[in-house]
């Protein structure tokens, strides 16, 4: 199952480059479920592109402002329009979830936010409760977001970078004959 996911990433990212980051975070954050496994394809991007950090930064860029946009998309529609986005089938986010998110905005503030965002899981569930229970300007729901992107989207780089060399360190084992072959591949 990972195997498949990977490739799907490995592919977008190869015709698309950081555009498939964004838009794959951007409906991460909009909580519209998982089209693609977002970390999958982070991560394949991250590989895809080295190690470097000039290689890297536009794809964690894409990924940071895409989820940011996603989540202050969600944001608005619920504040503007009334919007009930988890009487969507394809919304992940149940009125228990909910809940806890808003106790915990309602305790912790624009931090929860951030906070939230900075964790798999619950990324993007406080936009909701922000919206519906609270005085929030959308620019601070905007940077709150945006930070706690910016440590997720942090750590997964992190890990695509080791796993990036993991491949390299591996490949290196295997000699020039074989990076040859698996280059012709």
């Amino acid at each position: 199952m990972f195997g498949s996911h990977a490739a799907t990433a490995l592919a977008l990212v190869d015709s698309y480059g950081a555009l498939a980051v964004f838009v794959v975070f951007a409906l991460e954050g909009a909580l519209v479920g998982k089209v693609l496994p977002a970390r999958t394809l982070f991560v394949a991007a991250v590989v895809a592109v080295g190690v470097e950090a000039v290689a890297v930064l536009p794809v964690f860029a894409a990924a940071v402002i895409g989820a940011t946009v996603g989540q202050s998309a969600i944001f608005a529609a619920v504040r503007r329009f009334d919007v009930d986005p988890t009487s969507l089938p394809l919304v992940p986010v149940g009125d228990g979830g909910l809940d806890g998110a808003g106790r915990w905005f309602d305790r912790w503030g624009l931090p929860a936010v951030a906070a939230s965002n900075a964790v798999p899981g619950t990324r993007g569930w406080l936009a909701v409760p922000t919206a519906n229970a609270s005085s929030v300007s959308a620019p601070r729901f905007a940077a709150a977001s945006l930070v706690g992107s910016a440590a997720y989207v942090g750590a997964l780089a992190a890990i695509g970078v080791a796993v990036a060399l993991g491949f390299g360190g591996a490949l290196g084992l295997l000699g020039a004959e074989a990076l040859a072959t698996l280059a012709a591949l």
